[in-house]
């Protein structure tokens, strides 16, 4: 993209060379080229082609740097950056824009809004990173409440395993105290034939 962006520019300034009539050579160099490269921006974002109105923009602010169209480059590039149709839109790549834009020392047209744009940039940057920390701790809550319903299923199952056992062994006791109980009993019958068979015959 940034190969075609430069091709664009070759173009432009080709045709501004062997094309151009006289009214146009009053006007530099950067103002011809920047008058095609913004208009092919403008064309590219009504079509959704946000990559390549950057990309021409980019290689303008990289061919004729410190210049005042350079900084318009930049201002755009921030603009377009912030824009929600932009499916690469980024707060954090609109500050660096919006930087690049403050920093060029020729006069520039838009400072008023640009300081309005690197706000709106800034809180955004800073609401995405909240949005992602309480998202973060979303993930975290949500595995903890997770290890905890697991380890409470684990105790109630382990619970549940006692009390069968426990009632297991209820019942064996009941059982054994049942056995020993007939066990008492048959030796006391036992006792009385045995005590019936010795006595003496009168």
């Amino acid at each position: 993209m940034r190969k075609r962006a430069r091709l664009f520019l070759a173009i432009v300034l080709g045709a501004g060379t062997g094309c151009a009539g006289h009214r146009a050579y009053l006007r530099s160099e950067p103002d011809r080229v920047w008058s095609a490269t913004f208009l092919y921006a403008k064309e590219a974002v009504a079509s959704d082609r946000y990559g390549a109105a950057d990309s021409a923009l980019l290689a303008f602010v990289d061919r004729y740097p410190a210049t005042r169209q350079a900084s318009e480059g930049d201002f755009w590039r921030a603009l377009l950056a912030l824009d929600p149709r932009n499916e690469r839109h980024s707060a954090a790549d609109a500050i660096r824009a919006l930087a690049a834009y403050f920093a060029i020392p020729a006069a520039r047209a838009h400072d008023i809004e640009a300081e309005v744009l690197r706000r709106t940039a800034t809180t955004l940057a800073d609401l995405g990173a909240a949005t992602a920390e309480a998202a973060s701790q979303v993930d975290s809550a949500r595995t903890e409440a997770d290890s905890v319903r697991t380890q409470a299923d684990s105790a109630r199952l382990a619970r549940a395993s006692r009390d069968r056992t426990q009632e297991q062994v209820q019942r064996l006791r009941d059982s054994l105290d049942k056995v020993v109980g007939e066990l008492a009993a048959s030796n006391q019958e036992l006792e009385r034939i045995k005590k019936h068979l010795t006595a003496p015959t009168p």
